[in-house]
């Protein structure tokens, strides 16, 4: 699977943009949304969502224009019914009345009578392939080609007359796929797999199509910042041929809180857009929606292109489309074992007399000199240097303006070369909030292509928080977990109990554990299939109740929300996995 940087191209891995090493902005339709423009050559637009219930008119008009007035550029209101979506008349009617200028969108799943409803008030209608006509079962269901090809006329026959009202009105429409909602067709034939997500959005697409509609985003959204980087490029890619270049909503749902909100958010989010890919965005806090706003705006100021000069490109050996670390060989570092299949050690700079963490976030190696280190200051030494006859660890200088670009050049270069050295991936901090969502984006994005077997952070604030972010990072990519993953909706008008205190209730109880995930969902609608990747699930499954999962599997359905804690703690004792605080 091997890319050629103007030159050929095997077929089972073909490019999802034009150069890796030299990232520009996807050139896209220019889709408008109200009196916006997603695409095109329009800035990348910020835009968050209502949690409130959409029935409650004044409660959701107020945050809607709480959320322009925090310069919110597109605001999201939850339609889970045709009932809710009527109410979008009056919300429309009291925002417009306050001067708010600012575009709605309607969310729809389940019901396509509810988007029928929605399509006449608002600018834009989302839809979600896994459950707009088709559905996931509990028990999946089976299929044949038979009966999977008839499922594709159901989808022409309930989406087409979407497709032609919102072309009459001049609205936009979002297909919008998520990774926990695939439907049971799609899994079916694709599995759990990027591909299904992107076969699924490209089944509507065809209606799209056939209907002579343009206007239209996809998005391609999961809470594992892998699979929805993936997903995007694989995206692009099919995109390209023969299709036109439609625009990119681009997000990490159920991102949590927090900082480790944030630095999830900077992962997956900022890898996408230093490549280029991304039109608007969304940040899924569980938090009030406002606060989603300056996290937005910062990670598109950090994701700047002209922030990131273009570096020489070389041929590369990065499989786009699923995830797999670079194979290198073992290298002793001061007792520790670096590379191979060692878990991505996390070191830090020499901390002088300041006490660091013991236990699962202690420093598996503390920095001074590496005599073995080989640190490339300029990409332009790779071009003279000759290679050391004793096995090394490479490192780029976190002082490099492109830092993602020169760890792309360095991995491809030592492939080349026939080289499996360690490569450490190094950067600092200044220690404040937007510079560690800084340190996220850039290696995120190095360690989303599968680089990297050490990281070591230096941060201004010392070496017990450059430790610390280090482990976050590699937990926020997803390749190694070292506290407890929190998978947590930022919630909406179907979330049914209040995710930010239940959020923190259980993490009160649960963050002494040990490698354990556990997903809050609020409702049905992503919750089972974006538990896919945690351990144990806690849904709303009926108003004051909650469901409990084991994996995707539900174990105990509508208990009291009061009682909902103590027996996810009893769930967890039953199969071995607590500890005592």
């Amino acid at each position: 699977m091997i890319q050629k940087t103007g030159g050929a191209v095997l077929p089972e891995n073909p490019p999802y943009m034009d150069n890796r090493f030299a990232a520009s902005r996807r050139k896209t339709l220019a889709v408008r949304v109200g009196n916006r423009i997603i695409g095109g050559d329009a800035p990348i637009l910020v835009q968050s969502m209502t949690t409130t219930n959409t029935k409650d008119i004044d409660a959701t008009t107020f945050q809607t224009l709480e959320l322009w007035r925090a310069g919110c550029e597109l605001v999201r209101i939850t339609a889970p019914t045709q009932k809710d979506a009527e109410c979008l008349r009056e919300i429309m009617l009291k925002v417009r009345a306050a001067g708010c200028d600012i575009p709605v969108s309607a969310d729809i799943h389940f019901q396509p009578r509810a988007a029928y409803e929605a399509v006449k008030w608002v600018e834009k209608v989302r839809i979600n392939p896994g459950n707009f006509v088709d559905s996931k079962t509990a028990a999946q269901r089976e299929y044949d080609d038979a009966s999977f090809e008839s499922g594709v006329q159901k989808v022409y026959d309930a989406f087409a007359p979407l497709v032609r009202t919102a072309k009459e009105r001049g609205v936009c429409l979002r297909i919008g796929t998520n990774h926990g909602s695939l439907s049971d067709r799609m899994l079916w034939k694709f599995g759990d797999t990027v591909e299904g997500m992107v076969e699924s959005a490209l089944e509507y697409l065809k209606v799209c199509e056939a209907e002579n509609f343009d206007q239209i985003v996809f998005s391609m959204k999961s809470s594992t910042p892998r699979v929805a980087i993936q997903a995007y490029r694989l995206l692009a890619q099919r995109l390209s041929q023969g299709h036109k270049p439609y625009p990119f909503h681009v997000g990490v749902t159920e991102a949590g809180d927090g900082e480790d909100g944030r630095l999830k958010s900077s992962v997956g989010i900022g890898a996408l857009l230093l490549d280029g890919l991304g039109d608007t965005i969304r940040v899924s806090l569980t938090e009030d929606p406002v606060q989603e706003i300056p996290v937005a705006k910062t990670l598109v100021k950090l994701c700047d292109l002209s922030r990131y000069p273009a570096v020489p490109g070389l041929g590369e050996n990065i499989a786009f489309y699923d995830y797999h670390r670079r194979e290198s060989i073992p290298v002793e570092l001061a007792g520790l074992k670096v590379g191979a299949r060692e878990v991505i050690a996390v070191g830090v700079f020499n901390p002088g007399s300041e006490a660091l963490p013991k236990g699962d976030r202690k420093a598996e190696w503390i920095s001074g000199e590496i005599s073995n280190e080989i640190q490339i200051n300029d990409l332009k030494e790779l071009e003279s240097l000759k290679f050391p006859e004793s096995q090394s660890l490479w490192s780029c200088n976190p002082a490099l303006p492109n830092l993602v670009g020169a760890y792309r050049h360095l991995n491809a270069w030592l492939e080349q070369h026939g080289h499996r050295d360690p490569i450490i991936l190094r950067d600092r901090t200044d220690g404040t909030p937007e510079e560690n969502m800084a340190v996220a984006v850039r290696l995120g994005a190095v360690l989303a292509d599968g680089i990297g077997d050490l990281i070591c952070v230096e941060s201004a604030t010392g070496a017990k928080t450059a430790l610390n972010l280090g482990y976050d990072v590699l937990q926020a990519a997803g390749v190694r977990r070292s506290k407890p993953e929190y998978v947590a909706c930022p919630g909406c008008g179907r979330t049914l109990f209040d995710l930010q205190s239940t959020t923190q209730r259980i993490r009160a109880k649960t963050s002494h554990l040990k490698n354990i995930s556990i997903a809050v969902m609020g409702c049905i609608v992503n919750g089972p299939g974006e538990m896919a990747d945690a351990d144990f699930g806690y849904v709303g499954g009926a108003p004051n109740k909650v469901s409990l999962y084991v994996g995707r599997d539900c174990v105990q359905k509508n208990i009291p929300e009061d009682e909902a804690p103590e027996e996810l703690i009893n769930l967890i004792k039953s199969h071995g996995r607590w500890i005592e605080p």
